[in-house]
């Protein structure tokens, strides 16, 4: 057999230490730096309840989606779901407001590259919309570099560092100013009410709302059962981290903190730093989220000349449920 007769390789799958790293890298984002100002609005007892009880139902839910994954064939993502319970009408709808929404997240990163890149370049007062523009031209020759979520996970892996030096980064200096006497914690917030309580913990279960891509992931896994394996690394990352975050935060920072972490970093190299360490990460989950962006946007257009291309009986096949034990 010639060179050119050889078969491909195929690509080695997904492992749930992998999907971890993914899981991390997409749910533990820019919103956990938002945390301190959550703790400031609902106290501590509040924060520390909702950030660990709310994981045991994440859990919960990625033990369910991973089961139907297994024993329905032809689920890859919540809109394929909708479409096997529902009908292709509510199919439509859903991968509309799924993706949808993840475009809308994925614009709003653009924002936030840009006030990073205000950050780096503080002194040099860039205006928000420029810095944006800025931010969209160095994205667009990155967006296209990767076409498997299974190619990332080493990507993932070093933006969990990153993370971890910009959190560590901000909170190196608050603490090498000192908490400051004026600075007053509560167990729980004062004025508490049910506004206080209700935007804080939307805040937190939006971070752990990762389970719009667990589909997207278990399709490329070698082993699709062993997917809520993955929260016995990424569950004590999560959970950790935004106690840290949330915790140690308020205690600086107090009922007042800024917008995130971040910006309550004075103006200074630490600042430049930290920003820049966000602006790197903020790229990479702009990335791995193209990703199943670009694999919605390709399924949907061409659809319809994979169902002229394929036989029939493949087709009906492939959507059978797998009979259940």
């Amino acid at each position: 057999m010639s060179a050119s007769e050889q078969p491909i390789p195929a690509k080695p799958r997904l492992s749930w230490r992998g999907v971890s790293m993914l899981m991390v890298s997409d749910i533990v984002g820019t919103s956990v730096l938002t945390f301190p100002a959550v703790a400031a609005e609902l106290g501590y007892a509040l924060t520390v309840l909702l950030i660990v009880g709310l994981f045991p139902v994440t859990v919960y839910v990625s033990v369910l989606m991973a089961r139907t994954h297994v024993r329905v064939r032809g689920i890859d993502s919540l809109g394929s779901a909708a479409r096997r319970i529902f009908g292709p009408r509510y199919a439509g709808g859903t991968f509309v407001v799924v993706y949808g929404y993840t475009l809308l997240g994925n614009a709003s990163y653009l924002l936030v590259l840009g006030t990073s890149l205000q950050g780096v370049f503080y002194d040099a007062r860039l205006c928000l919309a420029a810095a944006s523009g800025l931010g969209a031209l160095l994205l667009a020759p990155l967006v296209v570099g990767l076409r498997r979520l299974g190619d990332s996970v080493a990507l993932c892996f070093f933006n969990l560092l990153l993370v971890l030096l910009c959190v560590g980064v901000a909170f190196g200096e608050l603490a090498a100013r000192g908490r400051p006497p004026c600075v007053e914690t509560h167990a729980v917030a004062q004025g508490l009410d049910f506004t206080a309580v209700f935007g804080g913990a939307t805040n937190l279960v939006y971070a752990y709302a990762g389970q719009w891509m667990y589909f997207e992931m278990m399709t490329e896994m070698e082993a699709p059962a062993d997917f809520p394996k993955a929260f016995l690394v990424s569950g004590p990352i999560m959970v950790g981290l935004y106690l840290l975050v949330a915790c140690l935060g308020y205690y600086y920072l107090g009922g007042t903190p800024a917008g995130s972490l971040v910006e309550s970093v004075p103006a200074g190299p630490a600042y430049r730093a930290a920003q820049g360490l966000l602006l790197l990460h903020v790229t990479i989950v702009y990335m791995v989220k193209s990703v199943v962006l670009a694999r919605s946007a390709h399924g949907s257009l061409a659809a319809p000349a994979l169902r002229r291309c394929r036989p029939r009986h493949a087709l009906t096949r492939s959507e059978r449920p797998t009979p259940t034990p």
